[in-house]
């Protein structure tokens, strides 16, 4: 029972591995984690939102520069700050969603969502290559009890960019469903 309490961050770092135990700890850099500090391991703290900014190289600070500036965010979708429900889509099932967006495209945008319940999880992939967006979607067979999403993402930005990679990491408000029908 106690694995089952600990926080999702931890279950999708030792299940996954996408980027490391450190997007899940802190990202040091530009990260805003809309107003919270980023929690450890076991931290009941959510974040559901994530940003961050990557700059051009160099000294440049012109207006030129300052309009080159690529800001991504990963956001979990829908209501409810995008807590795990049931799906509109496959009737019997709970799913969460996740979407990271950039201002322009990056290189490489390489993740997972994670949903984790009392019953057991699952864990997919999602990116995209030279674009400004990747999405991804989990979801499990609906039964009574606890749910909760997170998603990490490497995003790999274009070559002239500070820093040249960012890994984010957020997670879902933990969830009770009773009703699966």
């Amino acid at each position: 029972m106690k694995r089952q309490r600990q926080g999702a961050a931890s279950g999708l770092a030792r299940r996954a591995g996408v980027v490391g135990a450190a997007a899940f700890i802190a990202v040091v850099g530009g990260v805003s984690t809309a107003g919270a500090a980023t929690p450890g391991p076991g931290s009941d703290q959510v974040l559901a939102k994530t940003e961050y900014t990557f700059h051009p190289a160099g000294q440049d600070r012109s207006v030129a520069a300052s309009r080159r500036v690529i800001h991504c965010e990963m956001v979990f979708v829908g209501a409810n700050h995008g807590a795990p429900h049931h799906s509109g889509h496959v009737p019997g099932t709970v799913n969460v969603r996740v979407r990271v967006t950039c201002t322009q495209p990056v290189r490489l945008i390489k993740g997972k969502v994670g949903l984790f319940s009392n019953h057991g999880s699952k864990i997919k992939e999602y990116g995209s290559t030279g674009r400004a967006a990747a999405k991804g979607n989990a979801a499990l067979v609906c039964r009574s009890g606890y749910y909760q999403g997170e998603s990490a993402a490497r995003i790999v930005a274009p070559v002239g960019y500070n820093p040249p990679t960012a890994d984010m990491a957020a997670r879902t408000a933990k969830v009770h469903l009773t009703k699966c029908s």
